[in-house]
């Protein structure tokens, strides 16, 4: 068996060793779940206390990982926590970063079609990064995969830095330019992705209530983890559009949700535009979701209720004021009854939309094909 034993200088003690057998075996696992090749990614601070065979199928990650301030305190205490098995101490860590960070969907300007099922991002959006751009990222709460999958690896490592069986890596779906976590120990192998591209991210789902979808069991012939994440999901709801129509039926007239523009809202509007406006004011008022989780979460409303054929995908520009670059997000257009509706996730509202506003002098929605952002615009992270 080939060990790597990873030696971590803090306080002078030892950390966890890392078995790259185990850890391989885990990488085929994913390998045929996702039916994608991935690569294994370790801690590059350890690079110089160890040796891998450069034809594994391993690599160093670009940049450190590190814990952030605001998830120090509750690794710590978890460290330290009796009490809890460690499938909830993972599943309480996962779940902290979920609601504390959202997604930058910045990023997605940036990502170039390669092929069919291949992209490209440059590195230094998040993967190679410097202390400038982890300055201005303090700033603020947007983060992308590359940078929550350190936090919740290093998060990990730390938890089981005394316990061998518990051996964490980060794993990278080239090709998608995408990082997620995987853990793999006796009684079970997980991966724990914050942020699905394709679907609604945990990073939204926990904050609105929905069940954890980025946890793959892969493993797990006890049902260790299976047991502890049915717990976890136990009392949340599964499917958006059913728990937005149970927000939606729970708010009475008398609520305290705030239509904006209301004395402008027609009494016989289109009963799914009025589906979805509530909805929208729903997941802005009560769950204070970010733009990106906006998007995504009306986006699979849409599809569900309308089809995808209901709607089309436009860029917003976002001008960078007081110190902050200009960035892009994506909003949608809705076709209904010869109208059409924007849903403007930065402003978090839907009015209609005329499409002579692509044309006017000081746009701010372009067309999607419209918008191609080449590596070389560099953006600070801010």
């Amino acid at each position: 068996m080939y060990i790597c034993n990873l030696i971590i200088g803090i306080g002078g003690k030892v950390n966890m060793s890392i078995d790259v057998e185990k850890l391989n075996k885990l990488n085929k696992l994913v390998s045929l779940f996702f039916r994608r090749k991935h690569i294994i990614v370790l801690n590059p601070k350890d690079k110089q206390k160890n040796e891998i065979d450069p034809n594994a199928n391993i690599t160093y990650d670009k940049s450190e990982w590190k814990i952030p301030d605001k998830l120090s305190y509750l690794v710590n205490e978890l460290s330290e926590s009796s009490y809890l098995n460690n499938e909830d101490k993972i599943l309480m860590i996962f779940e902290k970063i979920c609601k504390g960070y959202i997604y930058d969907d910045n990023l997605i300007s940036y990502i170039q079609k390669v092929d069919d099922d291949s992209y490209e991002l440059p590195d230094w959006y998040g993967r190679e990064i410097n202390e400038k751009w982890e300055k201005n990222r303090e700033k603020h709460n947007r983060r992308v995969c590359y940078e929550v999958s350190r936090y919740l690896a290093e998060s990990l490592n730390e938890l089981f830095k005394d316990n061998d069986d518990y051996n964490i890596c980060i794993l990278w779906d080239k090709g998608h330019t995408h990082y997620f976590v995987g853990l793999s120990c006796n009684d079970y192998s997980i991966t724990l992705d914050t942020d699905d591209f394709d679907n609604i991210k945990d990073l939204t789902r926990l904050k609105t209530g929905l069940t954890a979808q980025g946890i793959i069991i892969l493993d797990d012939k006890e049902n260790k983890f299976k047991n502890a994440l049915d717990k976890f999901n136990k009392n949340r709801s599964q499917d958006s559009i059913k728990k937005i129509e149970q927000d939606i039926a729970t708010n009475t007239a008398s609520s305290n949700i705030n239509i904006d523009n209301q004395s402008s809202i027609s009494t016989d509007e289109n009963d799914d535009i009025a589906f979805i406006r509530n909805a929208i004011e729903i997941l802005k008022d009560k769950y204070k979701i970010d733009s990106q989780g906006l998007f995504e979460y009306i986006k699979e409303i849409v599809d569900i209720k309308l089809g995808p054929e209901k709607r089309k995908k436009v860029w917003k520009k976002i001008e960078g004021k007081d110190g902050k670059a200009t960035r892009y997000v994506r909003c949608l257009v809705l076709d209904m009854d010869d109208q059409k509706y924007i849903i403007d996730v930065e402003e978090s509202i839907l009015r209609t939309f005329n499409e002579e506003e692509f044309k006017s002098e000081d746009a701010v929605f372009i067309p999607y094909k419209e918008l191609s952002r080449d590596s070389d615009e560099l953006y600070d992270g801010t």
